[in-house]
């Protein structure tokens, strides 16, 4: 059962051994990945294993990066969601440059409509 949210904010190295993720900084601590539903890396000061990475991917585990800033930057999403991701994949590959546009325009178009619609939210909370 996960259940468990790690938060690393201080300089480490992360690794995986044995199923448990090991992390070496002023102290060596483990965790059983078994145990993870979520990685917050809250610095640019921690290291880790791309064998680390792969399992947290194959577990479903959530892992954030933040910046410098301790703002969240990006997340590592893994592509095996369902049985047929890697056909889905190789289908998007050999789409058409003008579908691939499209797509990205579309993409564009909604996240500026997300911002439009927090910059609205925010200043009606600020009322």
């Amino acid at each position: 059962m996960s259940w468990r949210t790690v938060v690393i904010s201080h300089r480490a190295k992360l690794d995986y051994k044995l199923d448990y993720m090991v992390v070496r900084g002023e102290d060596t601590n483990k965790v059983h990945l078994s145990e993870m539903f979520m990685l917050l890396i809250a610095s640019t000061e921690v290291s880790l294993t791309a064998a680390l990475l792969s399992e947290l991917s194959k577990r479903k585990i959530k892992v954030i990066f933040c910046d410098e800033k301790r703002n969240p930057i990006s997340e590592l999403v893994s592509y095996y969601g369902s049985h047929d991701t890697s056909l889905k994949v190789r289908e998007q590959i050999r789409w058409s440059e003008g579908s691939k546009g499209n797509v990205w325009t579309e993409i564009v178009t909604e996240k500026i409509r997300q911002q439009k619609t927090e910059e609205i939210i925010r200043s009606s909370e600020n009322i």
